[in-house]
């Protein structure tokens, strides 16, 4: 590009002005000079007079005008278009530059409906104030989603909140709003409201849901305080004309009561009711899905505030649970608790350094990294010398004593005990003063713990033997009663909503002697063993303790309180847990006196502290740091495969990802062995499976179970096979699609980007966008409209079931329907042989393999960083689900 042209683009960026372009967009908005002078607040001749300045300026016509109306040219519609975009990068820089001149943080502007703000915004705005100091939120309530885009549209709303209905089993391609963009936050399903007289007239199928058809001869409730728009669908699919009545929720729900009528609301409306009695609940089939999206313009999602209440919005993922007239249960909400600490972002928008507690005594923080780099950023990588091991050694076991360590966590915690908050790292530190009924060892072997002695009696029936000298660290001892009681409260899911779901085939716990407990399952599950294990669902505590804090335990005003080696004495959420040696534990007594561990999400403030002699354990080294830490003479880095996979996944309800041919193509695109080489520097093995080689350990070593997983149908990378498979689909021209990759996991950007610019060569264009976790985690939901989507998941207990049955089991995130791969799950659920069990799970991937829907990249490995004078015996995939710290020793 010569200079005369870069002189041009000068002269134009000269003439043109924000004010220029908002009168555009409103005249193209309203259709007339004078409707768009009424919404701008200006005369008429003001506005013409503006318009023919610039056009004078331009030397080009921007509104043809007529005698009632005005439309743009074709240059002033393109003008038009950049108008929403531009005004939000303003507004952002504008909110920047007053945060930095120590003015207020920021405003935004919510749009919503009645429900919705009551639901939904209010909580948000309120959580918003707290977290962000000075931020100015505000709502302006809407009659329709139409109203709330075209305000979020024309400037005068920052966020819309919309929702839309959709009937289980129907297709659908991802919406797109010009100069907008959409962030999914959840779903929930419609459900009945039927009067309790004619409830045993129904017949629910086997999953307890009725067809709305059975309620035909009832009144059907519409109105603004129920799912009118979704009614009219099921009428015109049962082919009726049914009475309405109009009214509001607790109205509708009256009606019902007194056997007047039927009424539908969402899940939210009906948690929000206090439902009169006369009436039941009752599921749909086929299910009927309300879905809640969050809608900005393009640029005002950067706006700090803006991003901030996204957020928030996006951990709003109604588990509602009712009485037992019904419950739902989220598939994804083990992934979300699971996955939640693991990778955590950083706090919203501290305001001052004053109100940042630092665990260590660093002077500042690093500037982190900038964006996720272009596809070209793997080439870099391969520039950068090769994986390295720690130059350090570990000494031998001088058997000293530790009077204390320092650990370093990436994460934050506001919970200690894991049924309220399960992310990977409560699993770490919860283990460290609490015990399950067993433990697991470096090979993820089940050991004794609480339990001396188990056995299972039949295909659902195991039996535990408590040990005699097992005490909480008050003094007091643990009895049978106490198991029993914390694994009710485990399997409740309003008291432990991050553990009922690995104890919801667990029909009935019970005492059945003085140091017996039983626990029958409702049917077969080879991997329930381990689940009682603090890998899993068990975390042992005193019935009394609980009962004296009313359950409100893993606070700092009640701390966990365990039988294992250490107890909790300090708790600071967000900042810092310090932990005690105690003498009461029934095992030998380690060797370390005092654990402090600090949440330190900050990447370069961890390292800054390592840096400074301020650290003796960190956990999850970032692969971008590992050259940095390995450099440093007081640590070393010590890397072991950690269970975890990455994966593609296509969501075949979402077009058109119907299609096996744009699977396919997708499928050919995918270049692991750059990724693994080059990303992740070698710390890391392309996957040929979601199974992990070291969830097989129990029936074959690691060469054998690569082996036995690389049976399993592959797509090679192939451009070629690629263009072929994409001229063969419905969309042989090629298509536009987003894919998301969260914040916490830059190496999934990068290999976005890198898959980006192989499937432009095929003819695809794929909008690689880099989300906060907590949306990313929302875009994991069925309903939500991405057709192609990360899967990062984090297994603790390595059983080869659990990511498979997630991802390819009943109601999987992918839409998958497969009888045949159901139905091997399932006999691999009964299967005790091991052996045959990885059989049976082995079969189930080939088919999902051969359809092309999840497409694996890789077996991660995770980094921990350990000072040269402490070592660790068994350091492992599975070492730091049990009591960690027993396993310390100062190296000598």
């Amino acid at each position: 590009m010569d200079g005369s042209v870069y002189e041009e683009i000068d002269a134009l960026t000269r003439v043109l002005d924000v004010h220029s372009l908002r009168i555009l967009a409103a005249i193209d908005q309203h259709g007339s000079i004078s409707a768009a002078a009424r919404a701008l607040g200006y005369s008429q001749p003001t506005i013409t007079q503006h318009v023919q300045r610039l056009e004078a300026k331009l030397g080009t016509s921007l509104v043809a005008r007529s005698a009632r109306s005005a439309r743009l040219t074709p240059v002033g519609t393109l003008l038009a278009q950049h108008a929403p975009r531009i005004d939000a990068s303003l507004t952002a820089a504008a909110t920047e530059l007053a945060r930095a001149l120590g003015h207020r943080a920021g405003m935004v502007r919510f749009a919503a409906s009645a429900d919705s703000v009551s639901a939904i915004v209010a909580p948000t705005m309120r959580q918003l104030v707290d977290a962000v100091a000075g931020v100015e939120p505000s709502v302006l309530e809407v009659d329709s989603d139409t109203s709330a885009l075209e305000l979020v549209r024309t400037g005068r709303a920052d966020i819309a909140l919309t929702t839309s209905f959709r009937a289980s089993g129907i297709r659908r391609a991802a919406p797109r709003h010009r100069g907008m963009r959409s962030h999914f936050l959840f779903a929930e399903e419609l459900v009945a409201l039927v009067p309790a007289a004619i409830d045993s007239q129904l017949t629910p199928d086997s999953d307890g849901r009725i067809d709305p058809v059975a309620l035909v001869e009832q009144p059907w409730v519409r109105g603004s305080g129920t799912s009118s728009d979704i009614i009219a669908a099921m009428i015109e699919r049962a082919e009726l004309d049914a009475d309405s009545i109009v009214t509001q929720p607790a109205a509708a729900a009256a009606l019902v009561a007194n056997g007047l009528a039927t009424a539908f609301v969402t899940e939210t409306t009906l948690a929000s009711l206090a439902l009169p009695p006369g009436l039941v609940v009752h599921r749909l089939a086929p299910s009927f899905v309300c879905r809640t999206s969050a809608v900005t313009l393009v640029e005002a999602a950067a706006i700090p505030a803006v991003a901030a209440a996204l957020r928030l919005l996006a951990t709003r993922n109604p588990v509602v649970e009712f009485d037992s007239a019904i419950s739902f249960r989220r598939r994804n909400a083990n992934h979300r608790a699971r996955f939640h600490a693991a990778f955590p972002a950083p706090p919203i928008a501290p305001t001052s350094e004053e109100n940042i507690i630092m665990p260590f005594p660093s002077a500042s923080r690093l500037a982190k990294a900038g964006a996720v780099a272009t596809a070209s950023a793997l080439l870099l990588a391969a520039c950068a010398s090769s994986p390295t091991e720690s130059t350090a050694t570990t000494g031998v076991d001088t058997g000293a004593d530790i009077d204390s360590i320092t650990v370093a966590m990436p994460g934050s915690l506001s919970n200690l005990y894991v049924g309220q908050e399960s992310g990977i790292l409560n699993y770490y530190i919860a283990s460290i003063a609490q015990e399950g009924l067993v433990s697991i060892d470096a090979q993820g072997a089940i050991q004794p713990g609480l339990a001396e002695s188990w056995e299972q009696t039949d295909d659902v029936t195991y039996v535990y033997e408590l040990r005699d000298d097992a005490v909480f660290q008050d003094g007091t001892p643990v009895t049978a009663e106490d198991v029993v009681f914390s694994l009710e409260q485990a399997r409740d899911e309003t008291s432990s909503p991050g553990l009922s779901y690995y104890l919801s085939n667990v029909d009935t716990v019970e005492q059945t002697g003085d140091s017996e407990v039983t626990v029958t399952l409702t049917a077969p599950d080879a991997a329930f063993a381990g689940n009682m294990s603090t890998g899993g669902a068990a975390f042992i505590t005193s019935k009394a303790f609980w009962e004296a804090n009313d359950g409100n335990v893993g606070t700092p005003d009640a701390l966990l309180l365990g039988s294992g080696p250490y107890e909790v004495t300090e708790f600071a959420p967000d900042s810092h847990v310090t932990f005690e040696r105690v003498d009461t534990w029934w095992g030998e007594l380690p060797t370390v006196k005092e654990i402090v561990i600090n949440f330190v999400p900050d990447e370069s403030t961890r390292l800054l502290a390592a840096q400074a002699g301020d650290v003796d354990v960190a956990f999850n080294v970032p692969l971008a740091q590992s050259q940095q830490w390995e450099g440093l003479d007081t640590m070393r880095v010590d890397y072991v495969n950690d269970l975890s996979y990455v994966g593609l996944y296509f969501n075949t309800a979402v077009a058109p990802f119907d299609d096996p041919k744009v699977r396919e193509a997708f499928a050919h695109a995918v270049d692991r062995e750059a990724y693994v080489d080059k990303l992740l520097r070698g710390h890391g093995e392309a996957a040929t499976a979601i199974m992990t080689p070291e969830s097989l350990g129990k029936v074959y070593d690691a060469d054998e179970a690569r082996d036995v997983l690389s049976e399993i149908p592959q797509w090679d990378f192939d451009l070629e096979a690629a263009k072929a498979a994409l001229a063969d689909s419905t969309v042989p021209e090629g298509f536009e699609v987003d894919l998301l990759s969260p914040n916490t996991g830059p190496q999934l950007g990068t290999a976005a980007q890198a898959l980006a610019q192989n499937l432009a060569e095929v003819g695809i264009t794929v909008n690689v966008r880099e989300v906060p976790i907590e949306e990313w985690l929302a875009s994991l939901d069925v309903s939500s409209d991405y057709g192609v989507n990360f899967m990062w998941y984090f297994s603790t207990l390595g059983d080869p079931a659990e990511v498979p049955s997630y991802l390819i089991g009943t109601d999987n995130p992918a839409a998958y329907d497969n009888a045949e791969i159901v139905d091997l799950l399932a006999q691999a659920g009964a299967e005790s042989d091991p052996a045959a069990r990885i059989d049976l799970l082995v079969q189930a991937e080939s088919l999902q393999a051969e359809d092309a829907i999840n497409i694996p990249l890789w077996w991660g490995q995770s980094a921990t960083a350990f000072a040269n004078d402490l070592g660790m015996n068994d350091y492992s995939s599975f070492a730091f689900i049990s009591s960690w710290p027993t396993q310390l020793y100062r190296a000598g």
